[in-house]
């Protein structure tokens, strides 16, 4: 029998091995992207918070990440490309604290309730300068790449969504068109949250939760008893109240130091 040559081997394109190789290779490169990416993600927005919601430059971003401007434009093409992918995950995290808020709640029209009480409050549960960071860029993006920031938000959109389509199943509210009810209430939250954070310019008074709520859900036909809200309420599993400067971010990466030189002991005088 003739032994394989390593130029046999070569030769042999289609081995399995190959393929297992080049994809663990590639996997790996992968999570290695995406790891790198996250860690600058979670650097802006810890330089957003520490900025108050200012406008935050991308060497601020690459120095809290311990990393260079051309490390930085490997990942992400630009600051707006950067930024909307913090507005992303904010807006992923955003939905998924949403959904664990109403886990326990089954009727339909209170988890829909519970679900808009939730976002209206989850700025209480975050830093308040992530929050004025992430109107604001709202407001930017959505005039020059509105479907970027549809797709970004799309987690909370299918929840919302999800949410108008049980109980109008369920015959709890009436919904001729169920895409445009879910358009009024994310937009009503929104606006909703961007006076809290950037200020009121409708010259009257902003209303409580409670009473935007009360507002949407009765514009689509659910009857609501005088104990909704409590009931709503005792529900709902909102995040555990933390320092604001806690719960602004997820840990950002350490800073790269250089490591400090040892100190000389004073030499004794005979």
């Amino acid at each position: 029998m003739a032994r394989a040559t390593p130029d046999d081997l070569d030769s042999d394109a289609g081995a399995d091995w190959h393929r297992r190789v080049v994809d663990r290779s590639l996997r790996t490169a992968v999570e290695r992207s995406v790891d790198r990416g996250m860690n600058l993600i979670r650097a802006a927005v810890v330089v957003l918070d520490r900025s108050n919601g200012e406008d935050i430059t991308v060497q601020e971003v690459a120095d809290e990440a311990g990393q260079s401007l051309r490390t930085l434009y490997q990942y992400f093409e630009s600051k707006d490309d950067l930024l909307l992918a913090v507005f992303e995950e904010a807006m992923r995290t955003y939905a998924q604290m949403i959904r664990g808020a109403i886990g326990e709640l089954t009727d339909p029209v209170d988890r829909l309730a519970g679900a808009m009480i939730a976002a209206a409050r989850m700025p209480e549960y975050s830093g308040t300068g992530v929050d004025r960071g992430l109107a604001r860029l709202r407001l930017k993006l959505a005039e020059v790449k509105p479907d970027d920031v549809g797709r970004a938000q799309s987690e909370l959109t299918t929840l919302v969504r999800e949410l108008v389509d049980a109980a109008a199943a369920a015959q709890r509210i009436e919904v001729a068109d169920a895409e445009a009810a879910t358009f009024m209430l994310l937009s009503l939250n929104a606006a909703f949250i961007t006076a809290d954070m950037l200020g009121n310019d409708a010259g009257v008074r902003r209303p409580d939760v409670a009473t935007l709520v009360a507002f949407c859900l009765q514009g689509l036909g659910a009857e609501l008893d005088s104990g909704w809200l409590a009931r709503v309420d005792a529900g709902l599993r909102l995040p555990s109240r933390r320092r604001r400067a806690e719960a602004a971010a997820p840990r950002s990466p350490r800073r790269a130091r250089r490591p400090s030189a040892p100190r000389k002991r004073p030499t004794k005088k005979a």
